[in-house]
């Protein structure tokens, strides 16, 4: 007699083998506890429009309930949970966000039940441009005989971006300070600018040349010779 060409018996021990790693499989799973916890993560903004800039400081964490075997849980890492908020939809004004559960970014074996707070309020102005001067700061007294000269930036002035109603009250770029204490010599140095406005960027990094001019120090009294 010809055997059928399905036969059940084939692979018997195969198939009982994968039978019973199914059913330990489902003994650990579900002789494990389930647990709800709450967990401070991030909140990741993207995709801001071209031409608005974010002049309120929204939270950088919130608070995410998460829900899931015990194990799942207890192997969470810090990054495994991230909020994101996608900002494409952004207007000039005040505008309101919602965060759900579905914005959370979490592993595998872990649900996200809750979020807090579940909105978020942020302001957008729009985007200006300008052209500033460099203003180098200087710090310290030269040596005893000797005065500060001419001080000169290269380059001498920047592109700055941000709010345009931030950008109507700053007059000049900053820099960091050249030390002259003690200096008897005219000194250069390469410095970092910058904008003391949190809410203003330069255009690109930049980093000035600054020439702080040495000189001798007039004598008291000195006048000058007639012809």
């Amino acid at each position: 007699m010809r055997r059928p060409r399905f036969w059940p018996f084939d692979h018997l021990g195969l198939k009982v083998l994968a039978l019973a790693l199914a059913l330990l499989l489902w003994v650990v799973v579900a002789g494990q506890e389930t647990v709800e916890r709450s967990v401070r993560v991030p909140l990741e903004l993207q995709q801001v429009p071209v031409g608005l800039d974010l002049m309120s400081d929204p939270p950088v964490t919130v608070d995410v309930l998460v829900r899931g075997a015990s194990d799942a849980i207890g192997r969470m890492s810090p990054g495994d949970l991230v909020a994101v908020l996608d900002l494409r939809t952004a207007r000039e004004g005040r505008r309101l966000f919602p965060l759900t559960p579905n914005q959370i970014r979490a592993p595998f074996g872990v649900d996200v039940v809750g979020v807090a707070p579940n909105t978020v309020a942020m302001t957008f102005e729009r985007e200006g441009h300008v052209v500033l001067p460099v203003a180098p700061a200087v710090e310290g007294v030269p040596a005893p005989g000797f005065a500060i000269g001419q001080i000169i930036a290269n380059p001498a002035t920047v592109q700055v971006v941000g709010p345009v109603s931030a950008i109507g009250h700053v007059k000049a770029a900053m820099t960091e300070p050249v030390v002259v204490t003690n200096a008897n010599h005219t000194l250069v140095q390469n410095v970092t600018v910058g904008v003391a406005d949190p809410h203003l960027r330069l255009q690109s990094p930049t980093v000035a040349s600054v020439t702080v001019t040495v000189i001798p120090a007039p004598k008291p009294g000195a006048a000058k010779q007639p012809n």
